[in-house]
């Protein structure tokens, strides 16, 4: 029982083939005049959009490190950077403050070492006494 495979019977005679030249660049013409010229793709258009396809693609074939590393990288400058900036606002703010304070002489504002305070008594304090 061996089955053999037939080919399909496909009828071209040499008088009518199936598309002639004439008929094909007639074809043409009218497509042509239907469409705008938006509207027709061009072969630099196919181009084009094959070369966005691959860089697409080769974009998402990076690997999965690099993303994280530059995610941790921006998280950590966030982390970093903004408590320095506040830090600086602070201390800044504590300068101004006590620049303040001595300029009008508030109490507390003034701080001196021990070894002034107690140069301080001895001058005012009477040897005699």
């Amino acid at each position: 029982m061996s089955q053999e495979y037939k080919k399909p019977n496909v009828s071209q005679s040499s008088e009518s083939p199936l598309v002639d030249g004439l008929t094909e660049a007639n074809d043409l013409i009218v497509l042509e005049e239907q469409l705008s010229a938006d509207e027709i793709v061009l072969n630099a258009d196919i181009i084009h959009t094959e070369k966005l396809i691959e860089e697409s693609r080769s974009l998402d074939r990076l690997p999965p490190f690099a993303v994280y590393l530059f995610r941790i990288l921006k998280k950590a400058a966030i982390n970093l950077v903004l408590p320095f900036i506040n830090g600086m606002m602070l201390g800044f703010g504590e300068i101004l403050a006590h620049e303040i304070g001595f300029r009008y002489n508030w109490s507390g504002a003034r701080v001196e070492p021990p070894r002034r305070l107690e140069q301080k008594r001895r001058e005012t304090s009477s040897k005699y006494l």
